[in-house]
């Protein structure tokens, strides 16, 4: 299905969620932005769950520049807030948390859940749909991803023009995901703009599970590699990433992201060090 390219509807008009968090559920601030402590294991199960309880559920994958842009937009920090499961992308998420005494337990890469999402639409019979990328990239990860997985069902795949979409390609875009009825929706329109797209949307896709995937797409398509194991670990794929795309990515890392790193590790490391307590999220959480 083709889709006219046209003007952008201003995510400004966006609202949030209005979903009561889950009774018990454990989560850490982190500059005001509420994390899920969960590993990788503990997530899958969420989501399994998800499926199971015939609702829809947005997933977010909150890295260091999520914390730095939701600072900046409310609306995105409410999204993330809102969401069913918001995991630790990003080492420097688990670095702060040992500050605040609250340690998560790993990060939850989102590239791994996402893996292990597929895995789950093949046990099940789940189709999945893939939105975004560069155009191409949602069909090339989607023919990878179906040779990976065996018997997972990628019922669409749409990369947009670049560039923001009117209401009339927003319509035409979100009744293709309907049609399609996936279980699970990938989006790859780059933060904050894919999730607060899934916020926006998430009550008329008739989908179980919609998450933001970043560049994920871009890897299951083969043009992007992922960082070796060593560096991961070590919380350097940043690193990695920076030098295969440094025109774009070194504002972000260097000029963006690092100094907001270190204006966190100050004040976790300060409210450690005076005894204060961390603040608790609202509702008992």
């Amino acid at each position: 299905m083709v889709l006219e390219a046209v003007q952008l509807t201003s995510t400004d008009t966006l609202a949030p969620k209005d979903t009561a968090p889950a009774a018990g559920r454990a989560r850490i601030e982190i500059g005001k932005v509420l994390v899920d402590r969960v590993d990788l294991a503990t997530a899958v199960g969420r989501i399994r769950g998800f499926l199971a309880d015939g609702r829809a559920h947005q997933v977010t994958t909150v890295n260091l520049d999520f914390l730095r842009l939701a600072e900046r937009n409310p609306l995105f920090m409410e999204t993330i807030n809102h969401a069913a499961l918001a995991v630790a992308d990003g080492m420097p998420l688990v670095w702060l948390s040992r500050l605040k005494s609250e340690p998560l337990a790993e990060r939850v890469a989102g590239v791994e859940l996402v893996e292990a999402c597929c895995e789950l639409a093949a046990e099940a019979g789940a189709g999945v749909f893939l939105l975004g990328g560069a155009e191409g990239i949602a069909d090339a990860a989607g023919r990878a991803i179906e040779r990976r997985f065996p018997g997972l069902r990628v019922v669409g795949s749409y990369s947009p023009p670049l560039g923001d979409f009117s209401a009339q390609q927003d319509r035409a875009m979100v009744q293709l995901i309907r049609d399609a009825a996936p279980a699970f929706l990938f989006v790859a329109l780059g933060a904050p703009r894919q999730d607060l797209w899934i916020s926006q949307h998430l009550d008329e896709l008739n989908v179980s599970v919609a998450m933001g995937v970043g560049c994920v797409l871009d890897l299951h398509a083969g043009v992007r590699q992922r960082a070796p194991g060593w560096l991961r670990a070590a919380g350097m794929e940043w690193a990695f990433r920076l030098a295969q795309e440094p025109r774009r990515l070194w504002r972000r890392y260097v000029l963006n992201d690092m100094p907001m790193l270190a204006r966190l590790l100050v004040s976790a490391a300060s409210e450690r060090k005076g005894g204060s307590a961390v603040p608790q999220p609202a509702g008992g959480i």
